[in-house]
């Protein structure tokens, strides 16, 4: 708590620092000194590329050897799903989901995940206006709790990264809200669709006396496909700001509470008979998520410093309904604090430009785990939890983890000359995660770690449209609180429960290598490619004994090879056509036995990654018409990804999960201040299946008798049919 403080007055200091600052825009490129930096290839070659330099900022620097992908937040429907909708659509990204809810999709990038699922081993890291949402339990990302309609710049880049910190193993996804506008606006929409989808959101926007401000108010709801497979969102968003020619301040605060019914998957043998039951009625998500985060900057000459806080509580309340033993219901209490310092700087060294960025950060986090376990009959209470006087609860799980990270990072860009720059970076990170067990102490244990992971790369401009670039970066990852308290296989837990002292986890790390090139010849025609191999040590894997129950291990070495190619080009009468391939060959390099319904699941050299197709590739085209009555868009994508081996395969000796090709359209209308669209998901009404494991089934078939022997079933989540949303907008 000290060091939190200590890090908050920093904060504060910065920003009281005085600097004089010559007629610059915030966020902008400070003015070069030199002719060669005006008129160099790098400043803006390529209308794809935005990779920032900074931690806390959004400037273009194409110099950075690496890609960048956009991402379009206002081409998705609202709903429950909005972000996870925007986010699987993207290049190289294929999705699964064991949830059975479409708001809580796990998704794959270069066989890294990104998920809200606490079990899934996580490799992306996620920002919000700066701040890391990445929940410090589990390191997972609750979808649902981004304000995505009040999103204006976003971005995945894949990828290790030394500015970004810890935990970026595979990439990192940047979210930027807007700003008040200088012309006041108000926008409200509303939406409906298949399955009880219904949404509803309002955004307001306005300058009044130097002051901008943003308010975003939104409602969703949903039932689902599957049986209580629906959810209900409500949000608020609010910015406030201020930019002068000398600096730029805001701040933002954020409120969500949702509540996400969980349908899960179902055994094989029941999806013939009744695709829409649910196996286990009842599982739900509850988060109630509170954000206030501040950030500012201020310029003088080349350099500009920037610096952001924030506070952070997500209340989290996950039942689960188990069978043949009683029910859990948990209490995850999320909060962090923290604060970034960051300065860039344009000097010259041997003679030749230099940029370079400095930063320093530090968080503080506090988890609370209270765990019960419920039935009717008392006899079915676990004798080792402290029973309820009504003797219908018993707490099994009492603990907290106050932990905290610091870490400082350089990076340096320079410019050999106009064609070629060389990048330099490193960073420093410390964390101290301990686990403090409040029922019994005997359970308590303090894991610490600290890496330095560096990065280098060039960067060559061909010409203004081409550029050439390569790389090689470490990255570090941090076993997450939940993860060291359940790493032992003698005492599987049923997540998030049953924790304790269990044997430490290594802290996972990886080594990227990329090299690739962007070409974009015109305006809007854009080609992408990049080849890249990942070199993982320690990967932390989640290994399932049971359906819902299982631990965390490290895994020696596991790898990841494979290429990324997309393009977009425009063509005659305001068509386009676009598309993506990715080739992902994620591996196991050591054997290594993990648990599984089968028996002998051991993973040799060369076994794939279960639920990481090794195929995924995007083919789209769209029109635009404008008309004196108004514009006309629309748009036809169709998405292929290829077979996947099923979790508790991983020896790979099962048949698949079969590849699937899945069409998606939309269709826009606008005239004057109204405008109005159609979006059809899954067209053609195709069957297939999103995600599958290996179980046990102790209810036997469906409608029947629970066998003597449970067998041992695939369990499969079926994918939704075909659903059609319709949204109309207002701009008052």
């Amino acid at each position: 708590m000290h060091r939190a403080l200590r890090l908050s007055v920093t904060f504060l200091g910065c920003l009281a620092v005085p600097l004089a600052v010559h007629g610059q825009r915030p966020d902008t490129p400070a003015r070069r000194d030199s002719a060669t930096t005006e008129d160099s290839l790098a400043r803006h070659p390529l209308s794809r590329v935005v990779i920032s330099a900074a931690r806390l900022a959004a400037e273009n620097d194409a110099r950075l050897p690496q890609r960048a992908v956009p991402i379009e937040p206002a081409r998705s429907p609202q709903g429950v799903n909005a972000a996870a909708e925007v986010l699987q659509r993207l290049p190289g990204v294929s999705v699964s989901n064991d949830q059975g809810s479409r708001a809580q999709p796990t998704l794959d990038l270069r066989g890294f995940s990104l998920s809200p699922v606490v079990g899934v081993a996580q490799g992306i890291s996620v920002f919000l206006d700066g701040v890391r949402v990445n929940e410090p339990d589990a390191q997972e990302v609750n979808f649902d709790l981004l304000p995505m309609e009040a999103v204006e710049q976003a971005q995945l880049t894949p990828g290790a990264s030394a500015v970004l910190g810890k935990n970026t193993l595979g990439g990192s996804l940047d979210l930027r809200t807007a700003r008040g506008r200088a012309v006041p606006d108000l926008r409200s929409e509303l939406t409906v669709g298949s399955y009880g989808a219904r949404a509803a959101h309002l955004l307001a926007s306005g300058t009044w006396d130097g002051i901008d401000g943003l308010v975003l108010l939104k409602g969703s709801a949903d039932d689902g496909y599957q049986s209580f497979s629906g959810g209900t969102t409500r949000q608020a968003f609010l910015t406030l700001g201020r930019t002068t020619d000398q600096s730029d301040a805001a701040v933002s605060l954020l409120y969500a509470n949702d509540r996400i019914y969980e349908a899960g998957s179902l055994p094989e043998s029941w999806l013939g008979v009744a695709p829409r039951a649910n196996y286990t009625g009842g599982d739900f998500f509850h988060p109630d998520l509170t954000q206030l985060s501040l950030r500012a900057s201020q310029a003088r000459g080349n350099a500009r410093v920037r610096a952001s806080l924030f506070a952070r509580r997500n209340a989290i309340e996950q039942f689960n309904v188990n069978v043949g033993n009683a029910d859990t219901r948990a209490f995850i209490d999320n909060r962090s604090i923290g604060a970034t310092v960051e300065a860039t700087l344009t000097t010259r060294l041997v003679g030749r430009m230099l940029d370079l960025t400095l930063g320093a950060e530090g968080t503080w986090s506090r988890v609370g785990y209270d765990v019960f376990a419920e039935s009717r009959d008392p006899a079915s209470l676990p004798t080792d939890c402290d029973a309820s006087p009504d003797g219908r609860s018993a707490l099994c799980e009492r603990a907290r983890v106050d932990g905290d990270d610091v870490g400082a990072y350089a990076q340096g860009i320079l410019q050999l000359s106009d064609r070629l720059s060389l990048l330099l970076s490193v960073r420093g990170d410390h964390a101290r995660v301990p686990f403090r067990d409040l029922r019994d102490p005997t359970g308590d244990g303090t894991s610490v770690f600290a890496r330095l992971s560096p990065k280098t790369g060039i960067t060559y401009f061909v010409r203004r449209s081409l550029r050439l670039y390569a790389s090689v970066g470490s990255a570090f990852r941090v076993p997450a609180a939940l993860e060291l308290a359940c790493a032992s296989p003698q005492a599987t837990c049923p997540l998030p429960f049953a924790l304790g002292a269990d044997p430490p986890l290594r802290p996972v790390v990886a080594w990227n290598y990329e090299l690739g090139t962007d070409w974009s010849p015109r305006p809007g025609v854009d080609l992408s490619l990049s080849l890249f191999r990942v070199n993982v040590r320690d990967e932390i894997a989640f290994v399932s004994a049971e359906r819902a129950s299982g631990y965390f291990q490290n895994v020696d070495r596991t790898r990841r090879d494979g290429a990324d190619l997309s393009f977009a080009v425009p063509l005659l009468a305001g068509s386009r056509v676009f598309g993506s391939y990715s080739l992902v060959d994620a591996t196991y390099r050591s054997p290594v036995a993990l648990a599984s319904a089968l028996s002998d699941n051991v993973a040799v050299p060369g076994s794939r990654f279960a639920l990481s197709p090794r195929h995924r590739a995007s083919l789209g085209a769209g029109a635009t018409r404008v008309t004196r009555a108004g514009v006309l868009d629309a748009t036809l994508t169709a998405r292929a990804i290829s077979a996947s081996y099923l979790r508790g395969d991983e020896a790979n000796r099962m048949p698949p999960l079969p590849g699937y090709v899945v069409a998606d359209a939309q269709l826009r209308a606008q005239q004057g201040r109204v405008s109005a669209s159609v979006f059809a998901a899954n067209l053609f009404d195709r069957h297939y299946a999103v995600f599958g494991v290996y179980a046990t089934n102790p209810k036997g078939p469906y409608g029947g008798q629970p066998p003597a022997i449970a067998p041992v079933e695939r369990f499969i989540t079926p994918a939704y049919p075909r659903t059609i949303t319709f949204s109309i907008a207002i701009e008052h």
